[in-house]
């Protein structure tokens, strides 16, 4: 197995990307608020793993021309059509689809090869954040007051890749792992019971599967590898050309990674999680040697071959004072190839891995 892990910040300088909405609890019900968790004794914004999932996702439309999977609503349910041989979102982002239709259990889950974390401010709401009262009065009579929450920080977050999911597809009965719908699943008389639509579904899966030249297994259905390798590379390309967040017209905030850390591992951990970026005295710090303490426990499930990559934007670390150059110092000790350059650079190097993979 392997994945392709990732740690991503994001400069938010004056910023408002993932808000709660209007504050019930004050008597006034005019103060929207930023989201916030707490952690000790401290307060930080984040943006929900869900929204950076969503800019994720509408970048791959955007710039790679994906096709999404289509949203349906059954009963309280919203779900996306479950077919991740057409829609390339479906196999990265997986999905959940779990009700009956007439007498036949319909439900097909699909664990997601995409996984990340919210993206979490390095900066603590003491540091970041601010409000700002202002006053609606384009319309005929008094004033009305509104106040509105903003920050100031570096976001970071972590995502990683199953290269091995991608394009891979089980019917094991199993909760995650049932992704597709078989003849199993309907009864011997496919004309009862609700059973036509499932018939449809399955023969059309069935289809494109042949088409596509998908290889099937008793309990698993592979995809062609040049498939596989563009989602997945794809997937990662996107980073680029991050786009997304609430608040644009009024704070215009660039979400593209301004500092990126790119590792494949086989096995399935994240070695950029945790606190090697982090808050001292109101200012953000990398913690180079920690990491390559870190990197040095895991070399045995690094791949012989792979770089660990540092994608940087030169004004973004000149404004945090940090010397790139004593970063890969450091990171050496690790024992690990280095690669260093822009952002471009470290993801167009790390791409490349990714392809041979599937070679």
């Amino acid at each position: 197995m392997r994945f392709a892990t990732g740690l991503v910040l994001i400069d938010a300088p004056h910023s408002a990307l993932n808000m709660l909405g209007i504050d019930e609890s004050l008597a006034d019900r005019n103060v929207t608020r930023v989201k916030t968790f707490r952690r000790g004794g401290k307060y930080y914004p984040y943006v929900s793993p869900q929204a950076w999932r969503y800019w994720w996702r509408s970048t791959l439309k955007e710039h790679f021309s994906w096709e999404l999977s289509p949203l349906y609503r059954e009963q309280k349910q919203v779900f996306t059509a479950a077919n991740p041989l057409k829609y390339p979102d479906d196999d990265v982002f997986g999905y959940m689809r779990a009700f009956k239709k007439g007498n036949i259990n319909v439900t097909v889950t699909r664990v997601s090869p995409l996984k990340n974390t919210p993206l979490i401010s390095v900066l603590p709401d003491r540091n970041s954040l601010t409000v700002d009262e202002g006053y609606a009065s384009r319309h005929e009579g008094d004033p009305v007051p509104y106040s509105q929450e903003f920050y100031s920080t570096v976001f970071k977050g972590a995502f990683s890749l199953d290269l091995d999911a991608v394009g891979r597809f089980t019917t094991i009965s199993k909760a995650g792992f049932k992704n597709l719908l078989t003849w199993n699943d309907v009864s011997q008389d496919k004309t009862k019971g609700g059973a036509e639509e499932i018939v449809k579904e399955i023969r059309e899966i069935e289809k494109l599967a042949e088409e596509l030249g998908v290889e099937k297994g008793e309990k698993e259905w592979t995809m062609p590898s040049s498939i596989r390798k563009k989602r997945a590379t794809e997937t990662i390309k996107a980073l680029r050309f991050l786009t997304g967040g609430a608040k644009q017209t009024q704070y215009h905030t660039d979400v593209t990674p301004k500092f990126i850390l790119l590792l494949n591992v086989d096995a399935g951990i994240n070695p950029f999680i945790s606190d090697i970026v982090f808050e001292e005295n109101g200012e953000v710090m990398f913690d180079a040697e920690a990491l390559a303490e870190r990197l040095k426990d895991l070399k045995e499930v690094v791949p012989g071959d792979a770089k660990l990559y540092i994608g940087y934007d030169e004004g973004f670390i000149k404004s945090l004072g940090w010397d790139v150059n004593h970063i890969e110092e450091r990171l050496r000790a690790s024992g690990l190839d280095i690669a260093k350059g822009s952002v471009k650079d470290a993801i167009e190097g790390f791409v490349k891995e990714i392809e041979a993979y599937y070679r």
